[in-house]
């Protein structure tokens, strides 16, 4: 198999991500075998609040021809993706993570003495309040992920906490 395109910015999606956790003081871990439909847990090495060591699980997504309104991206998923996200019944939290990436890898990041900049822009959906679909009728589901949930540092370490009320689209 060759490094094409896609695990390219596949790769960068994830490390983004990454770079976002280790900036949060996180631990990012990736999965040995995705076996699950996540690509990392996160976790918060100590106390937040009366919760000890809590963690999230992710999948991570990453998109060079972004669709959507002014409010939320349109993502298109297949319905296994989907399902491995959506719905109650998960011990740990799971979110998608949407990294939106430029067309041309070669403008994924630059560095110089002052800064280390990745491009675009991370965001972060949760599907617990969506019901599963059944994947033998469906292959593809549309997933709206709000813009105004940035992937930020602080965002990232929100997550950490009670699962937050998703801001809505509108």
């Amino acid at each position: 198999m060759r490094y094409g395109r896609y695990n390219w910015q596949g790769y960068f999606g994830e490390s983004f991500v990454r770079v976002l956790a280790s900036a949060a003081g996180l631990v990012a871990g990736k999965q040995d075998i995705d076996v699950t439909g996540v690509d990392f847990s996160i976790d918060f090495p100590g106390s937040r609040g009366t919760t000890r060591y809590p963690k999230i699980e992710v999948q991570v997504k990453s998109w060079s021809n972004p669709a959507g309104s002014a409010d939320a991206w349109h993502y298109q998923m297949t319905a296994d993706h989907f399902n491995d996200l959506a719905g109650p019944g998960f011990q740990v939290p799971r979110y998608l993570f949407l990294v939106i990436v430029p067309a041309d890898a070669a403008t994924y990041a630059d560095a110089d003495q002052r800064e280390l900049r990745l491009r675009h822009c991370g965001y972060w959906a949760s599907l617990a309040d969506h019901t599963p679909v059944d994947a033998a009728q469906r292959h593809r589901v549309a997933v709206h992920v709000p813009r105004r949930n940035r992937l930020t540092v602080r965002a990232l370490r929100s997550l950490m906490g009670a699962v937050p009320a998703q801001r809505s689209a509108t």
